[in-house]
């Protein structure tokens, strides 16, 4: 009799933990069944990012703006991306914030560039971006042998005096459907110093030094990356006599390598390291 309840009460147990798997078992079968007709249908998701690919369907809109370019009474440059990254420039230069630090660096050479929000316009010409703005403000400054450095001078005056070049910059947000500045970030200040050379430019943490220099005339100017950072120099290398025109890009200068050119005639050579156009790392070379 004990023997019977016992083989009873053991059926009962299997009977309770069948019941208990036939709702999983009806979830893996409709999982499964779900599963084969997407699959079939090629609906699944590592079947559909085949077909998903951004870039073909979506550009980036080229609309560089040159606001302002520098003068011999303000080394100012200012440039935005695009329109809506210059109407994000006119909503913080009316920011009091803004303009003392504008203010604050007269004399030194400031870039102000809008880089921010991207527009983007897909095929059928929907244009969308972000309604946040961002502003980067670089201000660079050098000295030689401790004094203010802005009147170019030539190598033969600089070499074996202790350069120093300050850079200095702010990040600015705005808000564009409000019109207003909701943050600015300061970074700390970056400061390069070398004994300067004859005929040589460093080429350090986004910063060219000397940035503005005079050679005579077939001089060869050999730039130096000592900085962990690759650099370029591009430019237009414009010959007073002739009225030519030369374009001038180095490619890529790893860290440790160095570049060099050969200025062969008077002019002028105004150049920039577009890999950080926006911490205002451009040079000026006045051959004669």
């Amino acid at each position: 009799m004990e023997d019977k309840k016992f083989i009873s009460a053991k059926n009962e147990s299997k009977n309770s933990k069948v019941k208990d798997l036939v709702p999983l078992i009806i979830i893996v079968a409709i999982t499964l069944t779900i599963g084969g007709i997407l699959f079939w249908a090629k609906l699944t998701p590592e079947q559909t990012i085949t077909n998903f690919n951004p870039m073909t369907e979506t550009s980036m809109r080229n609309d560089l703006r040159v606001i302002k370019t520098p003068t011999p009474g303000d080394n100012t440059f200012i440039y935005a991306i695009n329109q809506v990254a210059a109407r994000g420039l006119q909503v913080a230069e009316n920011d009091t914030a803004v303009k003392q630090i504008i203010d604050g660096q007269k004399g030194r050479a400031l870039t102000i560039a809008a880089v921010q929000p991207i527009v983007i316009q897909d095929n059928n010409g929907k244009v969308s971006y972000s309604p946040v703005g961002q502003l980067i403000i670089t201000s660079n400054w050098q000295y030689v042998d401790g004094k203010f450095y802005s009147n170019p001078a030539n190598f033969n005056a600089l070499g074996n005096k202790a350069g120093e070049s300050h850079q200095h910059i702010w990040n600015v947000f705005v808000d564009l459907n409000k019109r207003s500045v909701t943050g600015i970030t300061e970074e700390p200040e970056r400061v390069m110093k070398e004994t300067l050379e004859p005929n040589f430019v460093f080429t350090g943490m986004n910063m060219f030094m000397p940035d503005t220099v005079k050679v005579k005339t077939g001089s060869v100017l050999t730039w130096f990356n000592n900085s962990n950072l690759p650099h370029n120099i591009v430019g237009i290398y414009k010959k007073s006599a002739s009225g030519l025109e030369i374009p001038v890009d180095s490619g890529i200068i790893q860290p440790n390598e160095s570049w060099r050119y050969n200025f062969n005639d008077n002019g002028v050579f105004e150049y920039r390291c577009t890999i950080h156009s926006t911490d205002g790392m451009k040079g000026t070379i006045i051959v004669s």
